[in-house]
C-alpha cells in the first residue's frame, strides 16, 4: 500500500512539473511578446526603469529555466511580463498626455481666435450705431 501511495505520488509530482515546465516557456514567450509590444510603444524613453528591469528579469527567469529551477522561471517571467506591460502602459498614458496637451493649446488658441471675432463684431456693431444715427 505505501509503494502505491508513494508511486502515485511520484507521479503527480512528475505530471505537474511538466505542466509548470510549459506554463513557465509559454510565460517567457509572453514576456518576450509584451516586451517587444513595449519597444515598440516607445516604453524605452517613457518608461525605461520598468522596461530595464523586465529584461533583466527575463534573462534571470531564462538562467532559473536553464538550471532547472522551473518555478523560480515562472515566477521571474510572470513579473517580467507584468513589468512590460507595465511600461507599455506608461509610454500610452505618456504619449495621450501629450495628445492633450496639444489639442488644449489647439482649444486656447481656437477660443482667442473666437475672441477677438467677437471683439471685431462688437466694434463693427458700434460702428454701425454710429452710422445710423447720421
Amino acid at each position: 500500500m505505501k509503494r502505491a501511495v508513494w508511486f502515485i505520488t511520484l507521479i503527480v509530482v512528475l505530471g505537474c512539473g511538466g505542466q509548470l515546465q510549459q506554463l513557465a516557456l509559454e510565460t517567457m514567450e509572453n514576456a518576450q511578446v509584451a516586451l517587444t509590444s513595449a519597444n515598440a510603444m516607445g516604453a524605452q524613453e517613457a518608461a525605461d526603469t520598468p522596461l530595464r528591469t523586465a529584461q533583466e528579469m527575463l534573462v534571470t527567469a531564462e538562467n532559473a529555466m536553464s538550471a532547472g529551477d522551473v518555478e523560480q522561471a515562472y515566477r521571474l517571467a510572470l513579473r517580467s511580463y507584468l513589468h512590460a506591460r507595465i511600461a507599455t502602459e506608461i509610454a500610452i498614458a505618456i504619449r495621450e498626455e501629450a495628445n492633450v496637451q496639444e489639442v488644449q493649446a489647439q482649444l486656447t488658441l481656437t477660443q482667442q481666435n473666437v475672441d477677438e471675432v467677437l471683439q471685431r463684431l462688437e466694434a463693427m456693431k458700434v460702428e454701425l450705431e454710429a452710422l445710423k444715427k447720421f
